[in-house]
């Protein structure tokens, strides 16, 4: 509703006092913006229990109006005054001896004929017993219990008004808010740490809101902002979601913690009515948003877009037809050759390959995070293990001897809540009467960063049993030597984005060269992944590197190509050769 445009400034405020006169117990007041004075009616200093001697203002009304409802309340009534628009709401008033009594608060702003505003009425009317009980149904149904903010449910109720109250090209700014972490603060301090929390979060976005935003926390450690006053365009909402980031960043919230938490957040961001006018649809687009801020890494920002949209419904697809695809038998491994630097066999490495029964090939770095994301991973992982010890006892039982196989370990696959991954490991070794010592784990530099303890605690009790001990990708999850000298490694896979280059990259050569002395200084061997040249092969020799596996060496290959390569007796080392010949399934 826009401005009431009037000249005659009697009737408005008649209509008003004959509205209260029908209703027992309901007070009015004035305030005249040319001059800000502010009128009540003997029944609104009745109701507010304040001595009439009293000369009224809106502070002195503010205060007897319970704290938790105050800003809302004086948010409400200042929207009014620039907008002309009409306010309702309920809210409690906080008396003398700390009673409460639940009001309904109405009001108008009076415009002249030029859009200036004159003054603002206002009424009070006192609810009943049944009437307050009700309102306090109604605020609990639509409270957050931790936080006291609006939930979910009122955050639709308020964004539908909202949309339907926009002026003409104005827009308003959904923002949906997701802690990074919060999951590892409620594990590692407590849950009643993480309520404080989100209690400190409640309190400090209000601080750096404007007081017409809307706050909400529509679950677990989500928190939602809208603005609908001031923003014009997308690039205004993005802006505000980045200064939310920017608070929250820079803030240190003191809490019943043993050490400070740094704090970050992911935002998705949606806009209307660009992005729609349903308020249940846009939030559903803000929190897609969030997802795919969500999947790209701590303290992104994505705003929505129908191409995110059409993504996220093709990883549910996707994540469907995965969790289908052991019983449809759509999953296979393959192995990729390893070989010492006289041309011996050392080993291969299990790969899991994605092959649909509608024909396509899914790459691992397409289905493997997705897994990690919905959790399939353990699933995908045991069978990755038993699969590969049963193909293991297989071979060893036809006299063909591999000397070691190497799996690739999650990091997922080390969480406290699953079973153990070293008795299961161990377990499946007893089951297929295969010696620990022939097995190879290998785990990725940010796995280990991921779950310290567990990884630890994880990898001695395999390396005391025989199992050797490698990291994956060595370079890019920028461990700390400290760390590595912790773990019971025995093998350091220099990752391929190092060796791609290597010819003519001085930088990468001294990266392999400090890591192959590195390994070497801490009794470890070293393996280059992705040797696809003669070239690099040669660099790689004069740099001292111990294993190698690439294209160059052998592609991934089915079982039945890599026993072409196991038959031959490799006790007896071949001659040492510089150019080691490519070779293929």
């Amino acid at each position: 509703m826009g401005p009431t445009d009037r000249t005659d400034v009697a009737d408005p405020l008649a209509e008003l006092l004959a509205e209260a006169e029908r209703f027992r117990q309901c007070g009015s007041w004035r305030i005249h913006h040319d001059s800000g004075a502010m009128v009540w009616s003997p029944e609104t200093y009745r109701l507010l229990e304040i001595d009439p001697q009293q000369a009224a203002s809106f502070e002195l009304l503010l205060e007897r109006i319970h704290p938790d409802d105050r800003e809302l309340t004086a948010a409400s009534v200042r929207q009014s005054w620039l907008s002309g628009r009409p306010f309702q709401l309920e809210h409690r008033l906080q008396l003398a001896d700390e009673r409460i009594s639940m009001v309904l608060h109405r009001g108008e702003t009076i415009c002249d004929a030029s859009g200036r505003a004159l003054y603002t009425l206002g009424t009070l009317q006192k609810l009943s017993q049944q009437q307050s009980r009700q309102l306090e149904l109604e605020q609990a149904i639509n409270t957050d219990a931790i936080t006291g903010l609006p939930n979910r449910l009122a955050s639709i109720r308020y964004l539908t008004q909202r949309i339907r109250e926009l002026p003409y090209n104005r827009q308003a700014a959904i923002i949906c808010l997701d802690l990074d972490n919060f999951q590892s603060i409620n594990d590692s301090f407590g849950v009643e740490v993480g309520n404080q929390l989100l209690l400190w979060c409640a309190h400090y976005f209000r601080l750096h809101l404007h007081a017409n935003d809307w706050l909400a926390r529509l679950d677990s450690d989500t928190f939602l902002v809208v603005r609908s006053d001031n923003i014009g365009n997308l690039s205004e909402a993005i802006q505000l979601g980045h200064h939310l980031q920017d608070v929250l960043h820079q803030a240190v919230p003191l809490l019943d913690a043993p050490l400070p938490i740094q704090l970050s957040a992911c935002v998705g961001v949606s806009i209307a009515p660009d992005h729609g006018s349903d308020a249940s649809n846009l939030l559903q687009w803000a929190n897609t948003a969030l997802i795919e801020a969500k999947r790209q890494g701590k303290g992104s920002l994505r705003t929505y877009s129908t191409a995110i949209s059409q993504a996220i419904r093709e990883n549910l697809d996707l994540e469907q037809r995965l969790a289908r695809a052991i019983d449809r038998q759509e999953l296979q491994l393959h192995y990729q050759p390893q070989w010492d630097r006289q041309q011996r066999l050392i080993g291969a490495e299990a790969l899991l390959r994605w092959h649909t029964h509608r024909g396509e090939d899914i790459p691992p770095a397409r289905f493997i995070p997705l897994a990690e994301q919905s959790g399939l991973i353990h699933s995908l992982g045991r069978w990755v293990l038993e699969r590969a010890l049963a193909q293991l006892s297989q071979w060893q039982r036809r006299g063909l001897q591999l000397p070691r196989l190497a799996i690739n370990i999650s990091g997922h696959q080390l969480d406290p809540d699953q079973e153990p991954l070293d008795q299961l490991l161990l377990g499946l070794c007893e089951q297929w009467e295969v010696a620990p010592g022939h097995l190879e784990v290998e785990l990725t530099e940010t796995a280990l960063i991921g779950n310290p303890t567990a990884a630890a605690r994880t990898l001695e009790a395999l390396a005391e049993a025989g199992v050797c001990v490698a990291i994956d990708d060595f370079g890019t999850g920028f461990s700390s030597l400290a760390s590595l000298q912790r773990l019971p490694l025995q093998r350091l896979k220099i990752d391929r984005c190092f060796v791609t280059e290597l010819a003519s990259n001085a930088a990468d050569r001294s990266i392999v060269k400090a890591t192959i002395l590195m390994a070497h200084e801490l009794g470890l061997s070293c393996l280059a992944e992705g040797v696809e040249t003669q070239e690099q092969m040669a660099q790689l020799l004069t740099l001292g590197c111990d294993f190698f596996q690439g294209y160059l060496l052998g592609r991934p290959m089915p079982s039945t190509a890599l026993e072409q390569l196991i038959k031959p007796d490799l006790s007896q080392p071949a001659q040492m050769e510089t150019d080691i010949p490519a070779r293929s399934a």
